[in-house]
């Protein structure tokens, strides 16, 4: 007898497979089909859509950054993910010079017991001399088979020289693995930075000015350089702009392993929230963009390039993110690990920008395989994991902090009119959300075993 029934669910696996009902049993998926089945529990889902658990990629609990931290832990930014629909989280072990890569990681595994769902690390590389590389290959034999290098940040001791980089991406690619990197040309950064402060020009308005569009288009064109040259498989985080947009696509047209992740917050907004009121609830690196930029996101993730969709969750209290006037001043990072999936439902299928199949792509399926947990985690398939999202269509709402649960007091989404919602969340074959309710319980996520990534080829 089967633990659970998913009935009457159109399911998308990804590939639209229409009304069926899906068993499980043992935490994994034991069943798909119409034909009537016992179960302890059936639940009727009168035809609603049921996609893959979305997986967060890209979030940082409890996150030193800018003199403060992220506000959540471990257990908050699962749980508010999982009323969002967040089944896996994946977040950053970063290396402090001077120090293994290991011991980051050690102390990172310590804090994520306290996940409700299962998770995994991208190991960050910031300091070679540390004995980085010889590390790479046994953290990739543990399951660890991302890294993540930053072409900035000099001053938080993230910062990695191009004769580094293309060491790490080299030893990187000898190791099958993934090379994850946030973008933009260090130097072009510092220069306009201190430009506008010498001339004055700290308001929050001139913010998006500090990081130049032209920092983005030459950091992504000069990693995309040095994995060609390596081997290494490549993601470019949080893409905001044209530029990033065409140099990835034209990348790929080339067959070269490069991937796009871009974010809600660069889809929904542009630049124009720096000029308003409480500009600094907005700063993030790098910068929200142009429509135009706006618009070249929404046709890369619709399916005019291979890209998937992750949040860059930093929660900060507003007190936080309104501490001073000066740009330069204010923590970058905007909560969003519960709003992605809600936003993209309505934003994508909602208005009619792509449909289900490719939303279960780019929350889902093709981040499975980018990251190693294809087929165990990504699809709703027979010996998967029984990792799913219930969508529950609505009444149009407004998007309000007040309804969220991340240990944040606002959202950069406030007031945005949404008409689906995410009604239930399964991990592992246990209802762990249900009517913006958790359900499930602190410390029940199990570390993942991830192998090596897919090739541009099997997305």
């Amino acid at each position: 007898m089967l633990d659970l029934l998913l009935r009457n669910a159109h399911v998308y696996a990804p590939e639209d497979l229409g009304i069926v009902s899906v068993g499980i049993s043992d935490g994994t998926i034991a069943y798909i089909g119409k034909d009537a089945t016992q179960a302890r529990r059936v639940i009727d889902c009168e035809g609603r859509n049921l996609l893959p658990g979305a997986i967060e990629t890209h979030a940082h609990m409890l996150l030193p950054f800018g003199g403060t931290q992220t506000m959540n832990d471990f257990y908050d930014g699962t749980m508010s993910g999982a009323i969002g629909g967040v089944t896996t989280l994946i977040d950053f072990a970063d290396q402090t010079h001077g120090h293994s890569v290991r011991s980051a990681l050690e102390e990172r595994l310590e804090l994520a017991k306290e996940c409700v769902t299962d998770y995994s690390f991208h190991c960050t590389i910031t300091d070679l001399e540390a004995g980085a590389l010889s590390e790479i290959p046994g953290l990739v034999r543990d399951g660890f088979t991302s890294f993540k290098f930053y072409t900035a940040y000099s001053a938080s001791g993230l910062y990695l020289p191009e004769k580094e980089m293309t060491e790490a991406f080299r030893a990187v690619a000898e190791a099958g693995a993934l090379a994850t990197v946030h973008a933009e040309t260090e130097r072009e950064v510092l220069d306009a930075t201190e430009r506008l402060i010498r001339e004055g020009k700290t308001a929050i308005s001139y913010f998006s000015e500090s990081r130049p569009d032209e920092s983005e288009r030459s950091a992504i064109e000069n990693v995309i350089r040095i994995a060609g040259k390596t081997g290494a498989k490549l993601l470019i985080r949080h893409v905001t702009s044209t530029a990033g947009v065409e140099l990835i696509r034209q990348a790929q047209q080339k067959g070269q392993t490069v991937i796009g992740e871009t974010c809600p917050h660069y889809l929904m907004l542009t630049r124009d929230v720096y000029l308003g009121e409480h500009g600094s609830d907005y700063i993030c690196n790098p910068p929200i963009r142009g429509e135009t930029d706006r618009q070249s996101l929404w046709n890369a993730v619709s399916g005019g390039a291979k890209f998937v969709i992750g949040t860059d969750d930093c929660g900060f209290y507003l007190s936080q993110k309104r501490v001073s006037d000066r740009f330069d001043r204010i923590p970058g990072g905007m909560p969003g690990i519960e709003t992605r999936t809600p936003i993209m439902l309505s934003e994508g299928p909602g208005k009619g920008r792509f449909g289900y199949e490719r939303l279960a792509h780019i929350l889902s399926t093709d981040v499975a395989k980018m990251y190693g947990i294809y087929p165990k985690k990504g699809v709703i398939r027979v010996g998967s994991d029984a990792d799913l999202f219930l969508e529950e269509p609505c009444a149009p709402y407004a998007l309000t902090a007040s309804m969220l649960h991340e240990k944040t007091d606002y959202t950069p989404f406030e007031g945005l009119m949404l008409d689906r919602k995410v009604g239930m969340t399964v991990s592992r074959g246990e209802i762990i959300a249900e009517h913006n309710t958790f359900t499930g319980e602190r410390k029940r996520g199990r570390l993942l075993f991830r192998g090596l990534p897919g090739s541009i080829a099997e997305l």
